[in-house]
């Protein structure tokens, strides 16, 4: 009797786990999923739990268990699949299951099935960061990935913050972050955009919780705010950390600044005496410091080229000025610091700046002191204005950083402390690109044209890369830009780059067969030749985000147009005049004699931010412009 209860027991047992292992399986099928979050979505995150504890400031601990579901292809990105660590950094555990859309598993990753690899990057000599991966190859769509790692690290002043939703076409069912700390190490924290998402805060003495869920994918609009401003982010930094092993404290910028220059900067600005007096030589009859600070420079761009050096603290300090004189080279920190040292040699101040690089302009945040930033540039503090250098390039002209680090607050590390400054705003009137054109139609409706390009500013940085290129990629790069031109030739070139002026100029001589449309005895042909607006941009029933132009700028144009001999205008087009509160547009033809037209156009584009019910305006004012540069004339044989 009793072997009978204990085999019913364990039939029972056996019954209620299997229904267990199916409800666990249940919950893992794609059918389930709410259709408000496959909407607009590639993957969609059925859970993530993020547990950072904080035992020290040499020891953090990081949990992490996210489970994604993958819908298509373009989902795969979102299936999480390695795991960085460096010399401080230690992963204590990592697996991986891959469940198909009815929730069976079909793979399973364990630790030993991950490769592992450096992160070398193309550019970097030497480097101690490493990365553990798997690579799992769909065979078919939805899947779903469960990730499960424990990682635990001896740095603390960089904690992971909480970023649930880290892309577009990404939706979120349930997300928690959770920030356990047992010694009471004193933390700040910045919760960013929380008010737009139904986020659950919980903050003690010993615990930070975050917790959101049922937040449908975000798709990409035009011209929109950078996806940072768009979604929830919670940042923690700890008041003191470590830092490979430099322990430190800092509750503001003044202070932060200062332990970095105290602790990575101070001392590394060193260098041979036979250095100082070449310097001091190469400098002797500069008339003023900005023009020393330009020999400087640009001598550090004849003997030096980038190469990155990542290897432990680094990483995050620079080489000594003396190795990178010796050796010619250095990443971002180890150039910069090399001509602070050289312009220092000459009683020029002059201060390491930490800035998040990159085209999409991001701002260090001026209120939450902490490790930031990606990249390292130059400021010298002149009379009329600050003077700011890349020195990772051998190519960029002094005191000019281009759209990578432009208009964006940045950290200036002095001994005194840190300050955040701003770096250079270019204006649309600085941001030019004038073209003058002469253009010779033909009655077979071929073209010669001689034209003559002019840009400043950003539409320098736009333009003048250009002349690194072979000819042949030059010619391609043309024959690209005014792909709208049949059977177009380039058959000559000039770049000039003038540094000193930061002007770029481009003359170059083409022609093209079937420029002009014939329809019977007349030729319709379009008077902009070479700067049309092309792109069409897409419309919005219901747009959700604010209208962002980062940068304005000015374009004007004039053109010579030499009619073939035979051929009349009866009739011009009146002009056109465009004003909106985006910029201005406005082009004309005019005749100046039987056989010439003259054309002239001008675009002037402001930046700005804009509320997301103007993006329609803005998307009509650039469809009548792309619709006026396309407009044609009739040319009638006489």
């Amino acid at each position: 009797m009793r072997k009978k209860i204990q085999l019913v027991l364990v039939a029972v047992f056996v019954c209620v786990s299997a229904k267990v292992k199916a409800q666990d399986d249940l919950s893992l099928q794609a059918i389930l999923i709410d259709s408000v979050l496959t909407e607009n979505a590639n993957a969609i995150v059925r859970s993530e739990n993020v547990v950072i504890s904080i035992n020290s400031v040499n020891s953090v601990v990081v949990k992490t268990k996210r489970v994604v579901t993958v819908l298509n292809k373009y989902g795969d990105r979102h299936a999480d699949s390695y795991e960085p660590y460096d010399p401080e950094t230690k992963i204590k555990k990592v697996q991986a299951i891959v469940y198909n859309s009815l929730g069976k598993e079909i793979k399973k990753y364990r630790k030993k099935d991950f490769s592992d690899r450096s992160m070398y990057d193309g550019f970097s000599l030497i480097g101690d960061n490493r990365y553990i991966y798997f690579e799992h190859t769909p065979v078919d769509y939805p899947y779903t990935m469960v990730y499960e790692s424990e990682v635990e690290t001896k740095s603390s002043a960089f904690i992971q913050p909480w970023f649930p939703i880290t892309n577009y076409n990404l939706s979120v069912e349930k997300s928690s972050y959770q920030i356990i700390n047992p010694q009471k190490i004193p933390l700040r924290t910045k919760e960013r955009t929380f008010g737009n998402y139904p986020v659950e805060i919980i903050k003690g003495d010993q615990e930070i919780s975050y917790k959101l869920s049922k937040v449908s994918a975000l798709r990409k609009e035009y011209k929109s705010p950078s996806f940072t401003e768009l979604v929830p982010r919670g940042k923690v930094t700890l008041g003191s950390f470590s830092l490979v092993n430099v322990e430190g404290s800092a509750n503001d910028w003044k202070s932060m600044g200062k332990w970095q220059y105290q602790n990575l900067v101070s001392g590394r600005d060193e260098l041979p005496e036979s250095v100082i007096k070449k310097v001091s030589v190469l400098v002797a009859d500069a008339k003023s410091n900005k023009e020393k600070a330009k020999r400087i420079y640009e001598y550090v761009q004849n003997k030096t080229r980038y190469i990155s050096v990542q290897l432990g603290i680094g990483g995050w300090m620079p080489m000594m000025a003396e190795d990178v004189d010796r050796l010619g080279y250095g990443d971002c920190k180890g150039l910069t610091n090399y001509t602070k040292a050289l312009l220092e040699t000459q009683n020029i101040p002059a201060y390491y700046t930490i800035v998040y690089g990159d085209s999409d302009k991001r701002d260090i945040d001026a209120d939450f002191a902490s490790m930031q930033g990606n990249h390292v540039i130059l400021n010298i503090p002149d009379e009329e204005e600050d003077i700011w250098l890349e020195c990772t390039s051998q190519t960029a002209p002094f005191n000019f950083i281009g759209d990578f680090t432009d208009d964006r607050n940045v950290l200036v590390v002095k001994p005194e402390g840190g300050e955040i400054k701003r770096t250079k705003k270019y204006s649309p009137e600085e941001n030019t690109l004038h073209t003058t054109a002469t253009i010779y139609l033909q009655a077979d409706a071929s073209i010669v044209a001689d034209l003559v390009s002019v840009s400043k500013g950003l539409q320098y940085d736009w333009r003048y890369l250009t002349k690194l290129k072979p000819v042949k990629d030059q010619k391609l790069h043309y024959k690209e830009y005014w792909d709208y031109i049949n059977s177009l030739n380039i058959l000559s070139l000039e770049l000039e780059d003038d540094k000193d002026n930061i002007k770029y100029q481009e003359k170059i001589k083409v022609n093209a067969t079937n420029y002009a449309t014939k329809a019977g005895s007349r030729l319709l042909v379009t008077p902009n030749f070479f700067n049309r607006t092309k792109s069409k941009m897409p419309k919005y029933k219901n747009r959700k985000t604010p209208l962002v132009i980062s940068r304005g700028y000015i374009d004007t144009d004039e053109y010579i147009i030499n009619i073939p001999p035979g051929y009349s205008v009866n009739k011009l087009p009146e002009g056109k005049v465009l004003e909106t509160v985006f910029g201005t547009y406005a082009c004309n033809l005019e005749k100046i004699d039987e056989s010439k037209l003259k054309f002239t156009r001008e675009l002037r584009i402001n930046d700005g931010r804009y509320s997301k019910e103007k993006y329609e305006e803005y998307r009509q004012f650039m469809s009548k412009i792309r619709n006026a540069d396309k407009s044609k004339i009739a040319l009638k044989k006489q």
